[in-house]
């Protein structure tokens, strides 16, 4: 029962800090630190099938949860307090890059290693480089966006929300589910979990192939999601409690992190 309790709080807290923009849900997977157990789990789902759909369906369920008791809450926090959420997200974000550079297993001395970080970084900042509006509400062109949204939600540092606006179709999905619009949902959400399957088990195999290079492209991503929700710096009298407010989440996921035990 404490598994499946925590399981359902990691759930809670990925699918609410995904309402925040810019922020990216496998981002907030890292930090708690089960993100590698999620891809996993995806990708080699019938290796032990029941563990993992089980572990799946625990984590899914705490996200619509997190989702449906927090969106106005977080949205409401991060409207009143924009400055104040943003640079509690940007500490917890730094204190987990030492977590996914220790994943790693490599040194950050290496050239070849910071590369491989470097590409995960302009990967990411080139997303927010596609043209708005590319995409147009027909069936097809909605399934193939549902299928790049799985990207967004699978690889972090990439804001599922962002994507949704560079689609042109952020208001239209929001709208589509607040009035149960089954059509429209059914067509997206196909295209998505056919990306989560086709793209998870590509990221799998490269975790289980080239683990070092991997994870330190994954730290790109992380540390460009910093670059995307960044607006600028707060007034003066906010800045104190920016600052307190990130110190404390980045030493807060700093030090849960070096205590989360490898995920296998």
């Amino acid at each position: 029962m404490k598994t499946v309790l925590k399981n359902f709080f990691y759930g809670m807290v990925i699918g609410s800090s995904m309402l925040i923009p810019g922020v990216s849900g496998g981002t907030t997977a890292i930090i708690l630190g089960i993100y590698d157990k999620l891809i996993k789990s995806v990708s080699d789902i019938f290796g032990n099938f029941r563990k993992n759909i089980v572990f799946l369906l625990e984590v899914a369920v705490g996200g619509v949860t997190g989702v449906l008791l927090f969106s106005r809450g977080l949205l409401w926090l991060s409207e009143q307090f924009y400055f104040p959420v943003i640079y509690f997200f940007m500490g917890a974000i730094f204190g987990s890059i030492p977590l996914m550079i220790k994943k790693s297993e490599i040194r950050m001395s290496n050239i070849y290693n910071i590369i491989f970080a470097f590409m995960g970084v302009v990967m990411a900042i080139s997303v927010k480089f596609i043209p708005e509006n590319i995409f147009d509400n027909s069936v097809i062109m909605l399934f193939l966006c549902g299928m790049i949204i799985a990207v967004a939600l699978i690889l972090p540092g990439i804001s599922t929300s962002h994507i949704l606006l560079v689609f042109g179709i952020y208001e239209t999905a929001l709208k589509a589910v607040s009035e149960l619009d089954f059509i429209y949902i059914s067509i997206l959400g196909s295209g998505i979990i056919l990306g989560i399957i086709l793209f998870t088990k590509i990221l799998g195999k490269l975790m289980f192939q080239f683990p070092s290079q991997t994870f330190m492209a994954i730290t790109g991503f992380v540390m460009a999601s910093v670059y995307d929700i960044f607006r600028g710096f707060p007034s003066v009298a906010e800045l104190p409690v920016c600052v307190i407010l990130f110190i404390l989440a980045f030493s807060g996921v700093y030090f849960l992190s070096r205590k989360i035990p490898s995920e296998s």
